[in-house]
């Protein structure tokens, strides 16, 4: 059924709305492409987060298939142009929405979608998206939200192409109950999916403060020289120090703010950690994120 992926990036142009996605080529077999460091809305429409390809010679394997079909779409077109290559797996490294709803892009046409059995439990396929209500019905067009094909519950090697593809589970609960992240030994690149952010604070809303701390020490033992999270744009060997600092910084003020007696809704206002506010969606998430850190670490022995 692979021939049918031309006839349907054809038909993908009747919808009258196209992302316009510049592929960045961090090494010679890495291109991704970068979102808005911003919430999905009717602005960048849903082109928020990030979407890897990994060239293996005989193929592609994409990291995160993205928002929507038509993100989906316009990141296979730009990476055809670039080499004309079949996508022969899609990773999915976490169920929230705007890393995986690109999918059925792929799976129609017999892809394999590979994500952790998180899936099973936490992905809504039946009721409406995060991702529809915030983004135009335009560039949603198409879209039907699709789970991984092939479910994995333990670490997994494999081997396509020139690549060795390490994909590594998260043995708790971190930024989601079961964050997969994938590593290239050969290239020490690393895809931490939302287990790192730059560029904008990050999410604790469905995650753990403790368990994320503890993913992060575990990915600095793999001495990775380029780091790829889901959102931000750095991608350095210190990709992942802003968010680790900010949430050991968190962690600290709110175990102290516990300590004292101070209650939940005056450490909400007094945990400022202004070294963070100029990030975007400071003002948005950081007070949620205190009020999440205070609810896990207050019941700690």
């Amino acid at each position: 059924m692979r021939w049918m992926l031309p006839l349907l990036v054809f038909l993908s142009t009747l919808s009258g709305f196209e992302f316009d996605l510049k592929p960045q080529r961090l090494t010679p077999d890495v291109t991704c492409f970068f979102g808005e460091p911003e919430a999905m809305n009717k602005s960048n429409n849903g082109n928020m987060s990030n979407s890897c390809y990994i060239d293996t010679k005989k193929s592609y394997v994409v990291i995160d298939s993205g928002s929507s079909y038509l993100y989906a779409d316009a990141a296979y077109k730009a990476m055809q142009k670039i080499k004309p290559l079949p996508v022969e797996l899609v990773i999915n490294t976490h169920v929230h929405d705007d890393h995986w709803l690109g999918n059925g892009y792929f799976t129609q046409t017999g892809v394999m979608v590979l994500g952790s059995d998180d899936f099973i439990h936490n992905a809504s396929i039946d009721s409406p998206s995060r991702i529809q209500t915030h983004i135009s019905p335009e560039a949603y067009a198409m879209t039907v939200p699709t789970r991984p094909t092939q479910f994995i519950s333990e670490n997994k090697t494999l081997t396509i192409g020139d690549q060795e593809i390490q994909l590594r589970l998260m043995p708790k609960k971190a930024h989601s109950d079961k964050d997969l992240v994938v590593f290239l030994p050969k290239l020490k690149v690393l895809f931490a999916g939302d287990l790192v952010f730059n560029d904008r604070v990050l999410s604790l809303r469905d995650g753990d403060i403790n368990g994320w701390i503890e993913a992060l020490d575990d990915l600095k033992t793999l001495n990775a020289t380029t780091i790829v999270g889901g959102h931000g744009f750095r991608t350095d060997e210190k990709a992942m120090d802003m968010t680790y600092d900010y949430l050991i910084d968190m962690r600290v003020q709110v175990r102290a703010a516990i300590a004292a007696g101070t209650g939940i809704d005056e450490s909400v206002h007094k945990i400022a950690m202004p070294t963070y506010q100029t990030l975007k969606m400071y003002d948005t998430l950081h007070r949620g994120n205190v009020d999440a850190a205070y609810r896990m670490l207050e019941w700690e022995q």
